[in-house]
């Protein structure tokens, strides 16, 4: 731990708590207002590319975004109570006016109680270190969260399981789930889908980076490994099966380079990066994967990123280089600097009939435009250069007819390019 350095006259030191939880919960009040307004940012933007991409029929749109909208009015409920109690912490800590405590649960944890004040800060140490977290009260909502993967028994057992040996936990016989990482919130409720009670229970005060808000959830589904032993059995379930190594990665598992990191308790292990192609190619056959891309999952880019990175997909069209790729659908892409640029490019695609186009700014601050499956096919059935690219795809991904538009791609990446130009097909792919 660093030196902690508080108000005058305070000995400073790793052994300080007072004065490490006073540089807390300063970085804590400094950083408030960015947490809460990244993450309502994130819960709007992310439902509205799940409901875009998987093409959500109405009930289930309508389901996803009321779900993000309670958990932004759980994030604006939440603001102002942790202000609040920030400003009343540090207040009290530089008059020294804070009472430390022991907890009644154990000699490893204390509470720093301000005078007057009912609610404390809890300090307990973990592998090392001091974890100091503050209290948000009646902060709560029931919602629902729509089926959007479809998934079939078998492949929810797996997933389900693999959360289970992780993070996953049990309340009141209920499947539950506490996480600081917004990403983590969707990534359980997609498989625990339904009725749910949601709620924000802390604010973690971090040393070394912004503070964190602690999401606990509850399903209405029964867990199904209650117990201690229970857990022990999930986890000999999830080690059997690709889906389950990757639910518990994600809980549990650690970034690397070289292997999948995943914990058991206090120790590690790992799997060679081999298996990690057949983890990539369950999790896209379910469209988890293409879920884990749209929620930004910092744990599955590191995934991806173990295996060797194949010979991109380019495409050449009148001036403008284009990158093909394939994630559950087929997606084209080009990146640029500046936005009147990335403009430029939409309206040259729309002068060739090409409507469906998008733009986003990636997380490297580049406007990417991206063109949708359907309008990729229509290209196809004019331009030689993308029934080619097409061809390439489909061997890269091993792609088997099984949708009408599959079926589609995989028949322009055979056939020759019409002979006229002058008009586009704009027949809708089912």
């Amino acid at each position: 731990m660093g030196t902690a350095i508080g108000p005058s006259g305070w000995r400073t030191g790793p052994t300080d708590l007072l004065a490490e939880l006073y540089t807390r919960a300063l970085l804590a009040q400094s950083q408030l207002g960015n947490l809460f307004s990244g993450q309502k940012k994130y819960f709007y933007k992310t439902s509205e590319a799940i409901v875009d991409v998987f093409d959500l029929p109405a009930d289930k749109a309508n389901m996803l975004r009321d779900f993000a909208e309670k958990a932004v009015n759980l994030l604006d409920k939440a603001y102002p109570q942790a202000e609040a109690k920030l400003q009343k912490l540090l207040s009290a800590l530089e008059v020294n006016n804070v009472k430390i405590e022991p907890s009644p649960n154990g000699k490893k944890t204390i509470h720093f109680r301000p005078a007057d004040e009912k609610w404390y800060v809890s300090a307990h140490m973990r592998k090392k270190s001091w974890i100091y977290r503050m209290p948000i009260h009646k902060v709560s909502k029931n919602t629902e969260f729509p089926d959007i993967l479809g998934l079939n028994g078998e492949d929810l057992y797996y997933i389900q399981a693999g959360w289970r040996a992780s993070d996953e936990a049990t309340s009141d016989g209920k499947a539950a789930m506490n996480t600081t990482q917004p990403w983590q919130v969707l990534a359980w409720v997609a498989v625990r889908h339904g009725s749910l009670h949601v709620s924000l229970g802390l604010l973690h005060l971090n040393a070394l980076k912004p503070p964190s808000l602690e999401w606990r959830l509850i399903s209405e589904w029964k867990q199904q490994w209650p117990t201690r032993q229970g857990k022990k059995t999930a986890q000999e379930i999830a080690k059997g099966h690709p889906l389950g190594l990757l639910a518990w990665y994600l809980g549990d598992g650690k970034k690397s380079k070289y292997s999948l990191v995943y914990a058991i308790q206090n120790d590690e292990e790992s799997k060679p990066k081999s298996i990690v192609t057949e983890i990539l190619k369950e999790a896209y056959r379910t469209r988890y994967g293409l879920f884990l891309d749209l929620i930004e999952s910092d744990k599955w880019a590191a995934l991806k990123n173990l295996i060797p990175r194949q010979r991109p997909i380019h495409v050449e069209f009148v001036g403008y280089t284009f990158l093909l790729s394939y994630n559950g659908s087929a997606q084209a892409s080009i990146d640029f600097k500046e936005q009147q640029d990335a403009q430029r490019c939409m309206e040259f695609l729309a002068q060739h009939g090409v409507t469906q186009v998008k733009t986003t700014i990636s997380h490297k601050k580049y406007f990417r435009v991206y063109v949708t499956t359907k309008e990729i096919l229509k290209l196809a059935e004019n331009y030689q250069e993308w029934r080619r690219a097409l061809k390439q795809l489909a061997e890269k991904h091993g792609l088997q007819p099984k949708t009408p538009m599959l079926r589609r791609l995989l028949e322009l990446a055979e056939n020759p390019p019409l002979p006229s130009k002058e008009k586009f097909i704009t027949k809708q792919y089912d």
